[in-house]
């Protein structure tokens, strides 16, 4: 079976609301899901219990709409919108592509984003050739000859009298001007150069996304990461949309104080704990 038909076959279970039993039966055992939000899972079984826990918040798929596909190769992208009802009663809406690379008929690497779907190149027609309009040759006019003019008198020229230059006297100089007194430079005193923005995406759970989101509100640095409050982590990503609204940054600033601290190798086995830098 093509990856066209394979990819049209999974779509359609997605938009019936079937995404469980579609990701069983046309993703590998070793696939990999990410997004420009930030969120990676490794294999086919930390993917699939992530899929469960979501469902467990949603209490009714209200819609899901497919708006095209492409298949370029082995890879292939699909424009949907979600629309959910958790069990909280909250409106999840959001829109994206999912890119998907294909291997041995199955889903290797699936991807998330935002943007529009990836142009496909159609065929040209030729055109027509343009039939060629034959000009008839307009007849070329005669010209009447016109009589001709007597010749014109040569005139001798006047001779030209060259007039004395009087050399004007030049300028008398003025006297030098006094030298400005010096003025002594004060001395600059250079300011500290502000912070550099740590890169939070070493924070398991933050993408490039929600890094930025992050430093517009302020928190560019682990430092200021590890004493952030959870019910502003919050608040920063329910303003970015419903798509970041998911997200839970519990764990974030414990592993940004790690950061912060150099603890490296802790900071390291703190992750490998967590999935998806959730508990």
């Amino acid at each position: 079976m093509s990856i066209k038909k394979r990819l049209s076959n999974l779509d359609k279970m997605v938009v019936e609301g079937n995404i469980i039993d579609a990701f069983d039966l046309y993703f590998h055992d070793q696939v990999v899901t990410h997004s420009d939000a930030g969120d990676r899972s490794k294999n086919k079984a930390q993917k699939r219990e992530w899929l469960v826990k979501f469902f467990q918040l949603i209490q009714k798929v209200d819609k899901i709409e497919l708006y095209g596909q492409t298949v370029t190769g082995n890879v292939s992208h699909s424009k949907f919108s979600f629309h959910f009802t958790t069990t909280w009663g909250a409106q999840l809406v959001w829109k994206e592509i999912i890119r998907r690379t294909w291997k041995d008929d199955l889903v290797i690497d699936e991807y998330y984003y935002e943007g529009e779907l990836p142009e496909t190149k159609k065929e040209e027609k030729t055109p027509s050739p343009a039939k060629k309009a034959i000009k008839k040759a307009a007849p070329k006019k005669v010209k009447e000859a016109t009589p001709s003019k007597p010749a014109a008198k040569k005139t001798t020229p006047k001779k030209v009298v060259a007039q004395k230059v009087v050399k004007k006297a030049a300028p008398t100089k003025s006297p030098a001007k006094k030298a400005a007194p010096k003025i002594t430079a004060k001395k600059v005193v250079k300011k500290a150069a502000p912070k550099k923005p740590d890169d939070l995406k070493k924070i398991e759970g933050i993408g490039p996304k929600i890094a930025q989101l992050l430093t517009d509100a302020g928190i560019s640095t682990f430092a200021k990461l590890a004493t952030a409050k959870q019910d502003k982590l919050k608040a920063i990503l329910a303003a970015a949309g419903n798509r970041y609204k998911m997200h839970n940054p519990a764990t974030w600033p414990e592993q940004a104080n790690l950061a912060k601290n150099g603890q490296w190798d802790e900071l390291k086995k703190l992750q490998d704990r967590l999935d998806g830098g959730r508990r």
